[in-house]
């Protein structure tokens, strides 16, 4: 046997390998559907070449299985992945993404700009959860994924203003978008997002990141906050900190998502509040988004709290059932695929907590009809959902109630919880604890314990005073069952 031919082995060994991993985490559908075509080049140094068959596949594997491909790396005792697109699958413009950082930057075109390597790595957290700027002598990165590319780096392509699909659920947050796109700096600065994964906080920033780069800014970034971190500690480690802090500070929009990475980490806090302040100073644009508000963000320092807090913080809750259906008719539109509307509403109705996975089970719906050559229908979408149908459903928590009922009685969440017995904070809490009751599975001894430690007898009284006041109030039943809806994600 040749060294070329026991090369050829070793490589389609490790990609078997690879494989495995990589099923035992998305499954084999979707490994058929995305790698199905991508074929192993060679094994150079701890470095496997993957060719893909297009950038559209590239893109897809890239934002949707990097981790994935990442941690099968580690796990088979590879150094990085290279990903290629095959040759002739697209052209790269003269206007790119940089490879590193995400910042866009033009690039002349010539001899030697066919392609760009976009480096992205994966790094092991510090110990304990601390800032790994505080252990710069011990952490270093592991596996990483090369990807050799002439798109834009850290953005997906689908994700645009035209696609954000507007609903009672983001309007706020859209309608902030928008404005900062006339007048960046001004009007709310920062914008700060907030909400459970997978309900558009990324589609949104990545949108704007695009439209402001249409407009003609060029000095724009957008980034991963734990990329952010990573770069930071890079730079303390090559001592390099003005050349970091150039590349952020001079920047005339600035686009952070996952804000909540920099919990607890005490250096890149400094940091980040620096570079927003500079920013801010200059004129220029901070948006930012987290699963969570600023006020509730666990071991972030309150200066960056009051910081984020300063512009406007908005909030992006589940869609409700009409914008969930718009969301499946847009992507059904766009795909070129015949669904049944009573089927798009089936879906709509069994996913409701996230975005993400609402698409996601339209793509297994579809996908699963195709490959078993049958039309989809409403008794095919029900046998295939069935099993994330129960999981699917909102888990409605008692914090969730009294954020909504915070918002329609006008009182902050933490007012609910204390001992406040004013007639308007006693009415939102009698009914926050009567909405506990009847959407969640707690006791009324639990949901006392979790509306600010409160006797059974006091919660129960509660329950019984709403009870008792829907049942001859229009008024306040209406506006209960609106919170039921609204909780429902209905």
């Amino acid at each position: 046997m040749s060294s070329q031919d026991s090369s050829a082995t070793t490589v389609e060994e490790v990609w078997e390998r690879l494989q495995i991993v990589i099923t035992s985490t998305i499954g084999e559908m979707r490994l058929k559907r995305w790698f199905q075509n991508v074929t192993p080049l060679e094994v150079t140094d701890g470095v496997l070449q993957l060719e893909v068959p297009s950038r559209t596949a590239l893109d897809w594997i890239e934002n949707n299985y990097g981790e994935i491909l990442s941690l099968a790396a580690r796990q088979a005792g590879l150094e990085s992945i290279q990903l290629i697109p095959q040759r002739g699958s697209s052209r790269v413009s003269a206007e790119q993404f940089d490879s590193e950082s995400g910042a866009i930057n033009r690039r002349p075109p010539g001899r030697g700009s066919a392609v760009v390597v976009r480096e992205l790595e994966f790094a092991p957290d510090p110990p304990n959860g601390t800032d790994p700027a505080d252990h710069v002598t011990s952490w270093t990165p592991n596996a990483r994924i090369s990807v050799v590319s002439g798109g834009a780096a850290g953005l997906r392509k689908d994700l645009t203003l035209e696609r954000f699909v507007v609903g009672t659920s983001n309007r706020v947050a859209y309608s902030a978008a928008l404005e900062i796109l006339r007048t960046p700096g001004l009007s709310f600065n920062p914008l700060f997002l907030h909400g459970g994964p997978g309900l558009g906080k990324t589609h949104l920033l990545q949108a704007i990141t695009k439209k402001f780069f249409i407009q003609g800014e060029r000095e724009i970034r957008y980034v991963q906050c734990e990329s952010f971190v990573h770069q930071f500690v890079r730079a303390l480690r090559q001592r390099s900190l003005d050349r970091f802090r150039s590349s952020f500070r001079e920047l005339k929009v600035l686009v952070i998502d996952d804000v909540q990475m920099i919990a607890g980490k005490r250096s890149s806090q400094q940091e980040l509040l620096e570079t927003v302040d500079a920013i801010a100073i200059q004129g220029g644009q901070v948006l930012l988004a987290s699963d969570a508000p600023p006020k509730k963000l666990v071991h972030l320092h309150q200066q960056l709290q009051n910081r984020f807090s300063a512009g406007l913080v908005a909030r992006v809750d589940p869609p409700d059932m009409e914008t969930r259906v718009s969301i499946l008719k847009q992507e059904v539109m766009r795909s070129g695929v015949q669904v049944p509307s009573e089927v798009l509403r089936h879906i709509a109705d069994t996913v409701r907590l996230s975005v993400r996975e609402l698409l996601g089970a339209l793509v297994r719906v579809v996908a699963e009809c195709e490959l078993s050559g049958s039309e989809v229908t409403m008794l095919r979408t029900r046998a295939i959902l069935e099993p994330i149908s129960a999981v699917s459903k909102r888990r409605i928590v008692v914090e969730d109630i009294v954020e909504r009922v915070a918002v329609r009685w006008g009182v902050p969440p933490e007012e609910i919880l204390s001992r406040s017995r004013t007639r308007n904070t006693s009415m939102a809490r009698s009914v926050a604890t009567y909405l506990a009751r009847v959407l969640t599975d707690y006791s009324l001894a639990e949901i006392g314990e979790q509306l600010g430690g409160r006797s059974h007898a006091t919660t129960s009284s509660s329950y019984r005073k709403i009870q008792r006041l829907i049942s001859r109030d229009d008024s306040l039943r209406q506006e209960v069952e609106r919170l039921v809806r609204d909780l429902r994600g209905g």
